[in-house]
């Protein structure tokens, strides 16, 4: 029996563990979804200045490395017309008066980084006309045009396909030109060496042009990177991008980067030649923000696109593919056997006293349920009911079931009175009322009830705090989001833990309080034995 005890134990334990490497492994799955970082709360405010019944602004526009959702427009009394042509978005505000209001927009957005390591030869002479404006020069001086050409006579070769032509040219611009942002001109760069972020990407833009390949200069905003920054103003900046192998590839001669762009940076408008005059601070008076989104940071839609495409057994038995409602439900019910974990190890290695098996973990699920301050005060107050009514009720010698149903009608008016005295007060959320906190609370004041009159207060008091820590270890799991996407994406686990349980239950030796609670005897018994060594 012990070895059939021993094989089971050890089927349950590494089973999954080599269903966890077959997934990995042999499948390429994931075991946790990726995560999705870097979203935000985005907000841009703009008043124009002067007497104006309409004005324009650049908004984000969805494209790679950014994805836009619950987009907002807050406008009393305007008109909003929305333009997005094929490469960005601008919004416009209209009225009969002159707008005198500020107007907002916000939205959530996610970046990712964008990322073109390896972009081919190009050797493209015929572009869509849909580029033709993106190889229009501007009219310069005829000694900036001689100069510019003096520059390409000593960095290109002339034999370079157009991917090396713009890699020379971005080298150029990013060492050899300083930051320098009261230089603001073509002219005093070129005579200079230095120039601002602005003048850098237009000097790209017209180098790039004139090698025949389609150019333009982006607008960006930089998110705030520190804590201390999450409220700060922020301003543009600018970068640019240029058409090779078929798609635009990212340049940035202000920070250094070729091909690529950090998902630190997000693009507002993908030509600053539009809204040069449009952004203007002499036109338009404007103020942006952003702050990290707090949101569930796992992908689970992205996950289960990768668990059915495996089009494996895992697959088909998977919790991704049960509707949200249901996969809400199962992420906090996958760690209810984690608890049951926590809660034996207690029990019976260390030999903390509690309410029951199972109360424990239904207090847990009572402060996940509303939330962890809400929960402990709130139990505590059932508490003192539950104290209070065992010296009250004693006198009418009631029965369980009627006592039992005027606590359930005492916990009912507690939540009655918490909610007409939130109801005044707009600080405090009425969001933990529910109907299963109202059941827990109710059968631990009995369970309380019943072990006070038994063992006595101090006894009661003793296991109601081993409950209480329990419950808080448990809900210190269900914080960790991680290990509870961990259980939901890989069920199979509840196997090892059952195991584990196993293992746990076939121990008969002393608990960790027992040896702190007999300390005194056992020192005896060393003392007595080593009197009994002494005696020849």
């Amino acid at each position: 029996m012990k070895k059939f005890v021993i094989l089971i134990t050890t089927f349950l334990i590494v089973a999954p563990m080599a269903m966890l490497f077959y997934k990995s492994q042999v499948l390429n799955l994931s075991l946790l979804p990726q995560m999705v970082d870097d979203v935000w709360n985005f907000h841009l405010t703009a008043k124009p200045k002067g007497e104006h019944s309409s004005f324009s602004f650049p908004i984000p526009k969805p494209g790679p490395g950014i994805r836009i959702t619950d987009e907002r427009i807050r406008s009393k009394n305007f008109e909003v017309f929305i333009d997005s042509n094929s490469d960005s978005t601008l919004a416009t505000w209209s009225s009969k008066d002159p707008i005198k209001q500020k107007v907002t927009y916000s939205a959530r957005v996610d970046l990712k980084p964008l990322s073109y390591k390896d972009i081919p030869k190009d050797y493209t002479e015929i572009y869509p006309k849909g580029l033709n404006r993106y190889l229009k020069l501007p009219i310069l001086l005829p000694e900036d045009e001689a100069a510019i050409a003096h520059l390409e006579s000593a960095i290109l070769e002339g034999n370079e396909d157009k991917t090396g032509l713009m890699r020379k040219i971005y080298y150029y611009v990013e060492e050899e030109i300083q930051r320098n942002t009261a230089i603001k001109t073509i002219h005093e760069t070129l005579n200079t060496g230095k120039g601002s972020p602005l003048i850098k990407a237009r000097l790209f833009n017209i180098m790039a042009r004139r090698q025949k390949v389609p150019s333009r200069i982006v607008v960006m905003v930089r998110m705030p990177e520190l804590k201390t920054e999450k409220n700060a103003k922020m301003r543009f900046t600018f970068a640019n991008e240029v058409f090779l192998g078929n798609k635009w590839i990212p340049v940035d001669t202000n920070r250094g980067f070729f091909g690529e762009r950090p998902d630190s940076f997000m693009v507002v408008h993908r030509n600053y030649d539009e809204i040069e005059k449009i952004i203007s601070k002499k036109k338009v008076s404007y103020s942006i923000q952003a702050e990290r989104a707090r949101i569930n940071k796992f992908n689970k839609a992205e996950f289960k696109k990768e668990v059915v495409k495996s089009d494996s057994l895992f697959s088909k038995f998977s919790l991704y593919r049960l509707p949200l409602p249901l996969q809400t439900m199962f992420t906090t019910i996958m760690l209810i056997p984690v608890g049951t974990l926590v809660l034996s190890i207690a029990r019976n290695l260390i030999g903390i006293p509690t309410f029951g098996i199972f109360t424990p973990i239904l207090l847990t699920l009572f402060f996940k349920e509303t939330s962890f301050g809400f929960g402990c005060l709130f139990f505590f107050v059932v508490v003192l009911i539950g104290i209070g009514e065992r010296y009250v009720l004693d006198k009418f010698y009631l029965l369980a079931v009627p006592r039992l149903s005027i606590i359930l009608n005492l916990v009912i008016m507690l939540m009655l009175g918490y909610s007409l005295f939130s109801s005044d007060i707009a600080s405090i959320s009425q969001k933990h009322l529910a109907f299963f906190p109202i059941v827990i609370v109710t059968t631990n004041i009995e369970r309380l009830s019943i072990m006070i009159t038994e063992e006595g207060l101090l006894n009661t008091f003793k296991t109601l705090l081993g409950t209480l820590i329990i419950a808080i270890l448990g809900y210190s799991l269900y914080s960790i989001h991680a290990l509870e996407m961990f259980m939901f994406t890989n069920p199979e686990l509840i196997l090892t833990i059952i195991g584990l349980l196993i293992l746990v239950g076939k121990y008969k030796g002393y608990r960790l309080s027992e040896f702190i609670r007999f300390r005194d005897l056992v020192r005896q018994k060393k003392k007595l034995e080593s009197k009994s060594n002494d005696i020849p």
